[in-house]
Order: C-alpha cells, then sequence, then structure tokens
C-alpha cells in the first residue's frame, strides 16, 4: 500500500470510498460533512492510500482547539475491509500525529462498529450518543493519551 498526500484530483475516489461504507459505518446524511472537509483548510494532514495506483482508502488527522489531535474522516473501501489495510492506515496516522505533535491525547469519533477496532489499538471510549450519526449510528467518542 502507497499513502500519499490527498489532492484535489482524489475527490471523487474518496466520496466513492465513503459511499462503499454506507449504511453500516456511515450516514448518507455525513457525505456533505465529508465534502465541505475535503474543501477545507484542514487538509495538510489527509492522505489516500493506493494500491496499484487505485485509491482505496483515506484519512487524516487534525489539531484541535483543545490541545488533542483527531483522527478524521479514515475509511477504506468495503471492497477492502479485513484484510488489514485500516489498520496499516490507523497505525501512519497514529505515527504522523506523535510525530508531529509529540505526547498530545488522540481522539476519535467513530460508530459502535468500529469502536472495538479502535479499542484494539489502544483508545478507551469517552462518551456514547446513540443515534448520534443518524438513524442505527452511535457517535463513540474515544481518546488514546499516549502512543501504543
Amino acid at each position: 500500500m502507497n499513502l500519499r498526500p490527498y489532492t484535489a484530483d482524489d475527490l471523487d475516489a474518496v466520496v466513492s470510498i465513503f459511499r462503499s461504507n454506507i449504511p453500516k459505518y456511515f450516514g448518507p446524511i455525513e457525505e456533505p460533512g465529508l465534502r465541505d472537509f475535503l474543501a477545507g483548510e484542514r487538509l495538510e494532514e489527509y492522505f489516500v492510500a493506493e494500491i496499484g495506483g487505485e485509491v482505496i482508502g483515506a484519512g487524516g488527522i487534525a489539531l484541535n482547539e483543545d490541545e488533542t489531535v483527531s483522527l478524521c474522516w479514515g475509511m477504506i473501501h468495503a471492497d477492502y475491509l479485513g484484510t488489514g489495510l485500516g489498520r496499516e492506515l490507523t497505525a501512519f496516522r497514529i505515527g504522523k500525529a506523535r510525530e508531529k505533535f509529540t505526547d498530545l491525547p488522540l481522539v476519535i469519533s467513530t460508530s459502535q462498529h468500529t469502536q472495538g477496532f479502535y479499542e484494539k489499538l489502544g483508545f478507551r471510549l469517552v462518551s456514547h450518543t446513540p443515534d448520534g450519526f443518524g438513524p442505527g449510528l452511535d457517535i463513540c467518542r474515544m481518546r488514546m493519551e499516549t502512543a501504543p
């Protein structure tokens, strides 16, 4: 897997990856938020994952006002789920966060479907909002204090 910075030319591929994960991991009402994010200013630390030149994943990090670092908009195309590529992309993002922001806590807002994935990486649940992302998609806010 090749990881490189996101460019505007990757927009359609990232939206396609997002859509491949509806309805289990994302709700359709989240797409405008993704598009706004990709058009915004926080893209200096957003990356795409490629296999054979095809974009199959994306994700980034962002510094928050409260001195935490978010893992933001991480996703792997549904065809590649369960292959270990999501773990590799997440480890890359955690590494980038530690490299750039040293010991700041890492946070993520994810769903109940990926909560266990992030717990295995060292995140802990700090709050849970049923249907927070939409019907059947809870918001699980998670935090990691130090590198695993």
